[in-house]
């Protein structure tokens, strides 16, 4: 039977932002300022290793280093063996985090995810008073043995994602007579990585911490097996799309309380199916043999192949988080009001396109009568006309707009004026001038004729 070694919050990454300016900027600023201060004097020092370029502080008793380097769009760097804070300075015009949270892997492992955000928010707080904590990135894991994996469960992992590298820790191949320790799906949003950690641990003792922290306190662990770690990693851009009854999965409070349904939600977006070897093989090679007949195996096939396979008995073992077993997440795709380009280059199509088929002419009449025949056409099938068929998809623009609201808080179009305002937005669907009076005419009778005038 398989063994489930722990189940891990690895990495986590936060970002504070300022939701009082008014009453925060001057104090915060005011620490900035002393611990720029502290780098402009590590940058003094003479080092070919960035990580002796420092000044040490200390914020409620707790020691740091100010690096003489920081990182992209903040002007400080404070860290030590626990965690790292980038600050920045608040600025009435910026609306981004002005404090940026790293932990390290070790720290989250030794104290615990929440006491470990517990200490840092704490740290924060001397700071700065009044925030809100997004989540950037969040890495969830489980080390498991008594299964070991091969090339062929890349093979077996379904999944929607395009991008799929095999790798190997050695050399970055993907055959090359080595041991193989592990595959990587998907990218940096929303990816899985499956990798063997005792291997790892054995070509960088550093990572040897997890083993003292966490596999010696388990009675199934088996020092004689390698270890092979299952972990997912999501950053906000994915967050930012899945909500629970709490609320937006990106905000902290809400994070902590979905992490259940988020280790949910990846091993069903990641899924590992009971594939035996030769059908790992025909997939791997592309084709099968019917007897001394040569088939290609297209993708129709292979989607049929998932279909009719069953779950993995590894998935089903590990298919909970700490054994919790909680809602669903659902998810809600970001809406943003639609740019001005779309429409110029949707009238410059149409003007292009129209032109061509005249051979250069423009004839204002001619298109207004290929416009009426579209009118017609729409009428035929839907029983609308033109500018209640854009009026019902404005309609259902602004009802998403207005569900996003709900679930993030964000009024990206800001929908209730929209919506008050939209038969004036629509009255004049569409018009063309090329300078010419009668073109003015013309549109006036294409409006009457559309019973809109």
């Amino acid at each position: 039977m398989f063994v489930c070694l722990n189940d891990l919050v690895d990495t986590l990454k936060l970002q504070f932002y300022c939701s009082d300016v008014e009453k925060d900027k001057l104090h915060f600023n005011l620490h900035v300022s002393h611990y720029m201060d502290l780098k402009n004097e590590a940058m003094t020092i003479k080092s070919d290793d960035p990580q002796q370029r420092y000044k040490m502080t200390s914020i409620d008793k707790i020691k740091f280093r100010v690096m003489a380097t920081t990182q992209k769009g903040f002007n400080v760097v404070l860290q030590n063996g626990d965690f790292t804070l980038s600050l920045r300075k608040i600025d009435d015009k910026n609306h981004n985090p002005v404090v940026k949270a790293e932990f390290r892997a070790e720290f989250l492992l030794r104290c615990g995810y929440q006491k470990a955000i517990n200490i840092v928010v704490e740290t924060v707080e001397e700071m700065l008073k009044n925030y809100f904590i997004k989540v950037s990135e969040i890495h969830l894991a489980k080390d498991v043995q008594k299964y070991n994996f091969s090339m062929l469960d890349f093979y077996r992992l379904k999944t929607l994602k395009r991008n799929k590298e095999i790798f190997n820790q050695d050399t970055n191949i993907y055959y090359s007579g080595l041991k193989f320790t592990g595959f990587s799906v998907g990218k940096g949003a929303e990816m899985l990585r499956i990798y063997n950690k005792t291997h790892e641990i054995d070509k960088n003792k550093n990572k040897a911490f997890v083993k003292y922290l966490s596999w010696d306190y388990n009675p199934s662990y088996d020092e004689t097996l390698p270890v092979w770690r299952i972990e997912f990693q999501l950053r906000r851009e994915k967050l930012k799309q899945l909500y629970s009854s709490w609320g937006m999965v990106e905000s902290l409070q809400s994070l902590l309380k979905s992490i259940g349904s988020l280790w949910d939600y990846l091993i069903n977006t990641f899924v590992l199916k009971d594939l035996s070897i030769k059908e790992c093989q025909e997939i791997q090679a592309g084709y099968r043999f019917k007897g001394d007949e040569l088939l290609i195996l297209n993708a129709d096939t292979v989607k049929k192949r998932f279909q009719r396979a069953n779950l993995s008995p590894l998935w089903s073992f590990i298919s909970t988080f700490k054994g919790n077993i909680v809602e669903k997440l659902q998810k809600i795709k970001d809406i943003k009001k639609p740019a001005s380009m779309y429409v110029k280059n949707a009238f410059k199509a149409v003007l292009s396109t129209f032109i061509k088929l005249k051979r250069g002419v423009f004839n204002s009449y001619e298109l207004t009568e290929i416009l009426i025949e579209a009118d017609k056409e729409l009428q035929q099938k839907k029983k609308i006309n033109i500018v209640d068929n854009a009026r019902l998809k404005t309609l259902d623009y602004c009802s998403r707009a207005k569900d996003y609201y709900n679930h993030t808080g964000i009024d990206e179009i800001q929908y209730n004026n929209y919506s008050q305002q939209l038969r004036k937005n629509l009255m004049d669907t569409f018009v063309l001038i090329d300078g010419k009076e009668s073109t003015i005419q013309t549109f006036k009778e294409f409006n009457k004729r559309l019973k809109i005038a």
